[in-house]
């Protein structure tokens, strides 16, 4: 985003005005230099910051009342917390933390705009230290800076911020990720992990985008996109780009003449149906110890009804029997799903499952189970976990 246009938003150019010392840096608004009384009633200098929420180059105003604060505890000109103070530690980035949440609420309403919020905490805080000294001030002079977090994302990834996991989503860098195979469970793989903050995407599929694959896969593309039967992988990759800089296509199949293709990945999502191609894939996965998840779905239609399995089966270094034991073998693919039963939900729930699987390995989300097959059952809806040496 560029730090000019951002800057031209009509409250942040009024602070800058007043004076006020603003910086973007994660997804917050940060003014620096408030100055706040301390128990020990002496003035020392902290800040504010609050996520906001950017529409384009604009920020949206009648956001969260609430804000927080940098600093030991504010306090009135006798020492004394103020009320409207709470501790509530936040990392809002990398090496910057906030130490208590303030909260008042002028009214029903809130704050008309984020010029008005920022500048009544400001002066709550620092009328207090103007007390005790009539030297300090909040607005020391204009001063603008948006720090550069790397983020391989097109615009602001303001829900990071508003949910305070930004240090938890950091996680995400230096993985480089590969999609093998982009139809229904593929593209919903790309739909999930192009909206963290890995470093790469490279979306691996030799085939084109067609009517039928619009309606196992996210999004909705028009009749003219259709007529002209895109390569699958560049199409997806055009669509992901608007969000996530790292998104590559090769329209290849993966097979044993192009394993190198995989080289430098951090970890594989294998999508792919073709089961007579796999065994190769998997045998340099191994010898290159990364880490992947092959996912697959068994779906038959019995009375008139649909039924079947999902599967997320993880090959993790030091684990890689699951794999061996469960990935099906090209003697044995003869379930409907060599038929193409398939439909957007199913896809989308293998998807989504496989993609937790994998947030849960690399340290996103807590796991308790560190399974290496799952299995979800569409007529019974349980899922089934199973742990292979």
């Amino acid at each position: 985003m560029s730090t000019a246009l951002l800057a031209r938003d009509p409250d942040l150019a009024r602070l800058l005005d007043d004076g006020y010392d603003v910086v973007v840096h994660a997804g917050h608004i940060v003014i620096r230099h408030i100055p706040y009384v301390t128990e020990n009633r002496t003035v020392e200098h902290g800040f504010l910051a609050y996520p906001v929420t950017v529409s384009g180059d604009r920020l949206v105003s009648g956001t969260d009342h609430r804000i927080w604060f940098g600093g030991s505890i504010p306090c009135n000109e006798y020492g004394r917390p103020l009320a409207l103070a709470s501790p509530e530690p936040r990392e809002i980035a990398e090496g910057m933390q906030v130490h208590f949440m303030l909260s008042s609420k002028p009214g029903p309403d809130g704050y008309h705009d984020e010029y008005t919020k920022i500048t009544a905490y400001a002066r709550i805080v620092a009328d207090q230290a103007h007390a005790l000294d009539s030297s300090t001030t909040p607005t020391p002079g204009a001063a603008w800076q948006e720090i550069d977090d790397d983020s391989p994302f097109v615009y602001r990834d303001t829900a990071t911020s508003r949910a305070g996991i930004a240090t938890v989503n950091r996680r995400f860098r230096g993985h480089r990720v590969v999609i093998v195979g982009l139809g229904g469970s593929g593209s919903y793989i790309l739909d999930q992990v192009a909206k963290t903050e890995v470093d790469s995407i490279l979306l691996v599929d030799g085939d084109t985008f067609e009517n039928h694959n619009a309606f196992r896969a996210p999004g909705a593309p028009t009749l003219d996109t259709l007529r002209g039967r895109p390569a699958k992988a560049a199409y997806l990759a055009s669509v992901y780009a608007n969000m996530h800089r790292g998104v590559s296509a090769c329209e290849e199949y993966l097979d044993e003449d192009n394993l190198d293709l995989l080289t430098g990945a951090t970890f594989v999502f294998l999508a792919s149906d073709d089961a007579a191609g796999k065994p190769a894939i998997v045998d340099w996965l191994e010898a290159q110890d990364v880490p992947f998840i092959d996912v697959g779905m068994g779906v038959e239609e019995i009375d008139g009804r649909l039924s079947g399995l999902l599967r997320v089966t993880a090959s993790l270094p030091g684990r890689r029997n699951a794999v061996r034991r469960r990935i099906p073998r090209p003697a044995l693919e003869r379930d409907a799903y060599a038929r193409n039963i398939q439909t957007a939900d199913l896809n989308a729930l293998n998807a989504v499952l496989a993609v937790i699987r994998w947030k849960r390995f690399i340290g996103i989300y807590a796991d308790a189970t560190n399974e290496s097959h799952a299995t979800y059952s569409l007529i019974t809806n349980e899922i089934a976990n199973e742990d292979l040496p």
